[in-house]
């Protein structure tokens, strides 16, 4: 009788264990994704951000601001120039693009280092320069 028990305890532990080898992969692409996800919108959020503190000022006439971005990990790169700001992102080994079209024309650069930054925008003549 207790041999019998102690089988049923063991099928029991073999079929969790089966169990948790399935869900374990399933658990690890749900985080991956919703990591990559939260990714994307940080960058999203980042480019039109600025954008809009651009083209506020723009139409102000003039003038400079400070602005605060938080920049997400894995940005390879980012470009600010007529009147287009895009951060590219390596995502899952591919890369995606987080782009904003602005009224003014921007230049200048955004760093692509993760973190909080620091972003100054002011009108030059006919441009909103952005560093």
């Amino acid at each position: 009788m207790l041999n019998k028990k102690a089988q049923s305890g063991l099928e029991y532990l073999f079929l969790l264990g089966i169990f948790l080898v399935a869900l374990v992969p399933i658990f690890v692409y749900s985080i991956d994704t919703a990591y990559i996800s939260i990714r994307a919108s940080q960058s999203q959020e980042a480019v039109q951000t600025i954008a809009t503190a651009a083209d506020n000022l723009y139409k102000l006439g003039g003038g400079k601001t400070t602005i605060f971005v938080t920049i997400p990990s894995n940005v390879n790169s980012s470009r600010v120039i007529n009147k287009t700001i895009n951060l590219r992102l390596n995502i899952g080994g591919s890369f995606g693009d987080a782009l904003a079209i602005t009224e003014a024309n921007v230049n200048g650069s955004i760093p692509i280092s993760e973190g909080l930054k620091k972003i100054t925008l002011e009108v030059i003549g006919n441009t909103v320069q952005i560093t």
